[in-house]
């Protein structure tokens, strides 16, 4: 990788990595993927450098390892349940649209 750029993640599941960057670039930060193909040589090559990786600037690590904790660990405090007003159906607070009547949450939704 060039000067200037660090790792924020690695994972042997390229899917994974995938997500990582793609919500790492929704936060408006770039990110470059790296050892996309490369787990066919793990066995001729050490396993752990055959992972395939995220890398940001320097500048943007602190905010891109937060986005992957984030994304990796889900949200620090739940949503309470909720009641939809269209039509009545409870739902889980992980829930932002009624899964019945395609309603959106209320703001100050809670059960």
């Amino acid at each position: 990788m060039s000067a200037g750029q660090v790792c924020v993640f690695r994972h042997p599941n390229v899917l994974l990595v995938s997500h990582v960057r793609n919500v790492i670039e929704n936060a408006g930060l770039s990110a470059t993927l790296c050892n996309m193909t490369l787990a066919g040589g793990a066995g001729e090559l050490p396993p752990d450098q055959c992972e395939a990786e995220v890398w940001v600037a320097a500048e943007d690590q602190a905010p891109a390892s937060q986005l992957v904790r984030d994304a990796l660990d889900g949200p620090a405090v739940s949503a309470p349940a909720w009641r939809c007003a269209g039509c009545g159906e409870r739902l889980d607070g992980v829930f932002d649209r009624c899964w019945q009547c395609g309603q959106m949450r209320p703001e100050d939704a809670g059960d």
